[in-house]
C-alpha cells in the first residue's frame, strides 16, 4: 500500500504527501499509490459523462452551465431558471473526476478504516503487514526531549572531558561512566496519554527505544490493546544495554509511587501483547506476587560461571514457591494440545518480560545498581569529550568473588560476560532470590501471564477458538505478553500476526 521514497523534499512537499517531518538530513516520506478502484471509477465517469450527441472530444465544452447560461454575465444568477437536463452528463463528468482524485488521494473513504477493522488489523492482511499498521499519533513529553538535553562539547568546552567526569542526571549515580551521559544531560521520557490520564492508570507499559518507528509491531500492539506507555530515550542514540536500563529507571521513577501501578517493562524490538490491560492486571493480581518474570531455556550470558551453580539454586527457589501455579490462562478443549507439565528446561530469566508492582521494580533495578563492578579493563579504554567507549561497570555474576572477577577480566581475549548484560543482572537477582526462599517473585514457565517464543516453533502454537488468540500447545495456556527472545523467534512476529489476526495488531 506504501512506497518508501528517500529524498531532498521540501516542508511543503512533505507536507502535501501527509508525511511526518523528520530532520533534513534524514527525511523519509511515505506517498500513498494510486489505487485501481477510483481510477476505474474516473474512466467510467468520463466515459459515461459524454454528451449524448456525440461530438469529438475536441469540440466537448468543459463549462457546466447549458449554452443560454454560458453567454450570460457572471453575476446573472440562475436560481429562477429551469433546470437544463443538458448540464447533468458534464456535471456527472465533473463531480466523477473529483472523486476519483479525492479517493484515490485518500484510499481510507473507500477502505475498512484502520482503527474500525472488526476482527484486528490482522484480519485485513493481505500483503505486507507493516501496511496496516495503527499507531498512537500523539505523544506527550514529560520534561525536555532529546534535543533539548543533547550536549554541545564544544560550548561547554568538554572536547577533552573523561568518560567518567559527565556528569549524570540525579538519582543515575551507580550510572556514572556510562556513555549515555556523555551526549544526554537527561534521559527523555514520553507517554502516550496526557501526564493526568496516565497517572491514573493502574496498568503502564515501560519501553525504552531510541526510535518509535523502528519498534513498528510493538507500538501497533500497544495501539490495538489499549495500553497506556511509557517510552524513553526517542531521539537519542543507543550506546548499550546500560541505556535500556537508564531509560526504563527513569520511566518507572515518573510514574505515581502513591498509586503503585502495575508495570510491564518489556523490549520494543521484539514484545507484542494479547490481552488488554484489564485481563493483565486480574491475572497478575491472582498470582500472588511483587515480580513476575518470564523465562527462557538457557543460561545467558552462556559461558558465565553461575550456569552450573545457579541452576540448582533455582530449581530450590522453584520447590519452595518461586514460580507461577495457575489455571489462569487455560484453553480449554485444545485438543490437539499436549497437557504435559511445565517446559522444565525453562527456568532462565527473560530481562525482556517482566512485570511487576513499580515499587518492587524501582527495588529490582536498584538491585541490579549494586551489582554493578568497576571493569578496569574497559575504564582504561574510555572515551572523552564526544568520542564514547564502552561502559567500564556491569553485573558481577553470582558465586564470583573479586580476584576471580578480576582474572576474567584480564583474560586475553576477555570473556564476553564482562560486558554490562540486563540478563546477566537478571539471573543474579534471580538465583540470590531462590537461595533466599523469596516467593513474592516468581518465574512463569507456562505461560499463564509471559511468554518467551524462543526454543519453540511456529507449530508450538494453536488458536483458541474462543478468543481467536494464540496458545502454547505444551502448556494448553494463552499468555498476555510475548517476547520474541531470539533472532529467529523475531522472524516469526509478522507470520504470527498474520497467522492469528486478531490476537497482535
Amino acid at each position: 500500500m506504501a512506497e518508501r521514497l528517500e529524498g531532498q523534499f521540501g516542508p511543503e512537499g512533505a507536507s502535501l504527501l501527509r508525511s511526518r517531518l523528520e530532520p533534513q538530513e534524514a527525511r523519509t516520506m511515505t506517498v500513498t499509490k494510486q489505487a485501481s478502484a477510483p481510477v476505474y471509477l474516473f474512466l467510467v465517469g468520463a466515459v459515461r459523462a459524454g454528451p449524448a450527441d456525440e461530438k469529438n472530444l475536441s469540440e466537448m465544452s468543459i463549462d457546466p452551465r447549458p449554452p443560454a447560461l454560458a453567454s450570460r454575465p457572471a453575476s446573472y444568477s440562475p436560481l429562477n431558471e429551469p433546470s437544463n437536463p443538458e448540464s447533468f452528463p458534464q456535471i456527472l463528468f465533473f463531480s466523477a473526476c473529483v472523486a476519483g482524485l479525492v479517493v484515490g488521494a485518500r484510499p481510507e473513504f473507500w477502505t475498512v478504516e484502520r482503527d474500525v477493522v472488526p476482527n484486528g488489523m490482522g484480519a485485513a492482511l493481505g500483503g505486507d503487514v507493516d501496511d496496516v499498521l495503527a499507531f498512537d499519533d500523539k505523544w506527550f513529553p514529560q520534561g525536555k526531549t532529546a534535543d533539548e538535553v543533547k550536549i554541545d562539547h564544544a560550548s561547554i568546552g568538554a572536547e577533552n572531558r573523561k568518560q567518567e567526569d559527565f556528569e549524570p542526571q540525579s538519582g543515575f549515580e551507580r550510572w556514572r561512566g556510562a556513555p549515555y551521559w556523555q551526549h544526554y544531560t537527561e534521559m527523555p521520557v514520553e507517554y502516550n496519554l496526557p501526564r493526568a490520564r496516565m497517572q491514573a492508570k493502574d496498568l503502564v507499559v515501560a519501553t525504552h527505544t531510541t526510535d518509535k518507528d523502528a519498534s513498528k509491531l510493538f507500538m501497533a500492539s500497544i495501539h490495538k490493546h489499549g495500553l497506556a506507555a511509557s517510552v524513553s530515550g526517542v531521539g537519542t542514540w543507543w550506546h548499550s544495554h546500560e541505556d535500556k536500563e537508564i531509560g526504563l529507571k527513569a520511566s518507572l521513577l515518573r510514574l505515581p509511587a502513591d498509586e503503585d501501578p502495575l508495570v510491564i517493562l518489556a523490549d520494543s524490538d521484539d514484545s507484542m501483547f494479547t490481552c488488554d490491560a484489564e485481563e493483565m492486571l486480574s491475572r497478575f493480581e491472582e498470582l500472588d506476587a511483587d515480580i513476575v518474570v518470564g523465562t527462557e531455556t538457557r543460561c545467558w550470558p552462556p559461558e558465565a560461571s553461575h550456569c552450573g551453580d545457579g541452576y540448582k539454586h533455582l530449581e530450590e527457589g522453584v520447590r519452595a514457591g518461586m514460580e507461577v501455579r495457575s489455571e489462569l490462562g487455560r484453553v480449554e478443549s485444545s485438543g490437539d494440545a499436549t497437557h504435559e507439565t511445565k517446559p522444565t528446561t525453562r527456568i532462565w530469566g527473560d530481562a525482556g518480560a517482566i512485570v511487576g508492582r513499580r515499587s518492587a521494580l524501582v527495588k529490582l533495578l536498584r538491585e541490579f545498581e549494586s551489582f554493578l563492578e568497576i571493569n578496569p579493563k574497559y575504564k582504561a579504554d574510555q572515551g572523552t569529550g564526544a568520542r564514547w567507549g564502552a561502559f567500564y561497570k556491569s553485573c558481577k555474576p553470582f558465586g564470583v568473588d573479586t580476584k576471580a572477577w578480576r582474572e576474567a577480566v584480564s583474560a586475553r581475549p576477555p570473556r564476553a560476560w564482562i560486558g554490562y548484560d540486563d540478563q546477566m543482572c537478571l539471573n543474579r537477582y534471580l538465583i540470590e532470590r531462590s537461595k533466599a526462599k523469596d516467593v513474592r517473585v516468581k518465574l512463569d514457565r507456562d505461560g499463564t501471564l509471559v511468554h518467551a517464543v524462543g526454543g519453540t516453533s511456529s507449530q508450538s502454537y494453536a488458536t483458541d477458538p474462543k478468543t481467536g488468540r494464540p496458545f502454547w500447545k505444551a502448556t494448553s495456556k494463552s499468555p498476555c505478553v510475548w517476547h520474541f527472545n531470539t533472532p529467529a523467534a523475531a522472524e516469526e512476529m509478522r507470520p504470527m500476526i498474520k497467522e492469528y489476526p486478531d490476537a497482535f495488531v
